[in-house]
């Protein structure tokens, strides 16, 4: 069988690959919201967000119809990615939407299937069912993605490309990538199962192509 050489194989990779900086990042602000990584004691606040009007949720977050059951299970989620977070070989970093006054968790969010060669990563997002609709989620979303493509020496995550993918009926989703100024780039047909075969939009940014002033994309861009 033929085998590609190191030598060829190294030119597949960026040379300077992407590792998740140590300290981690700061949190992420956009006014009165607030994006940060989990903490102890986030958990029951977790499961209030999720079971106030878990049927909101409904369809889009199919893991709501069975998950969170009880406090404990959101304690133990945010105890899970604590640990993982201190691993040198983390590549999913799960974070809280919060009021940033009153620390209540509004969402979630977070960097999810880092690519180290390619220093990219996939961005997905909820809120809870009370507050949807008050432009929260574009918010922070529009805060992390400039956190997640800032260099890591000024304090970011230091990433070169940022995915978001949404089904295509789902909206409200695809409504906060047209509002941040996103590229969409791809309509994969069917591609994946949710009741029924269900196409899936993907958009993606650049790093030279945000505005980290005002977290969105460049005009014109």
């Amino acid at each position: 069988m033929f085998r590609m050489s190191d030598a060829w194989m190294a030119r597949l990779k960026d040379p300077q690959p992407w590792s998740a900086p140590r300290p981690l990042p700061q949190p992420a602000t956009a006014g009165d919201i607030c994006v940060r990584l989990y903490q102890q004691g986030d958990g029951p606040a977790l499961f209030a967000a999720i079971d106030d009007r878990r049927e909101a949720l409904l369809p889009w977050m199919a893991w709501a119809s069975s998950d969170p059951r009880r406090v404990d299970d959101s304690i133990f989620y945010v105890e899970r990615c604590r640990r993982a977070y201190e691993k040198a070989d983390c590549l999913d970093f799960p974070m809280a939407i919060l009021d940033a006054s009153s620390g209540a968790v509004l969402g979630g969010t977070g960097l999810h299937e880092i690519v180290p060669d390619l220093r990219q990563a996939e961005i997905g997002y909820w809120v809870r069912g009370t507050h949807q609709g008050k432009g929260i989620c574009t918010r922070a979303i529009g805060a992390l993605i400039s956190a997640g493509l800032r260099p890591t020496e000024e304090g970011g995550w230091g990433l070169r490309r940022i995915l978001i993918f949404n089904d295509v009926e789902n909206v409200a989703s695809r409504r906060v990538c047209v509002k941040l100024g996103l590229r969409l780039e791809m309509r994969m047909q069917k591609d994946r199962y949710l009741d029924s075969y269900r196409d899936t939009l993907g958009f993606a940014v650049l790093a030279d192509e945000w505005d980290f002033e005002h977290n969105r994309t460049k005009p014109g861009t």
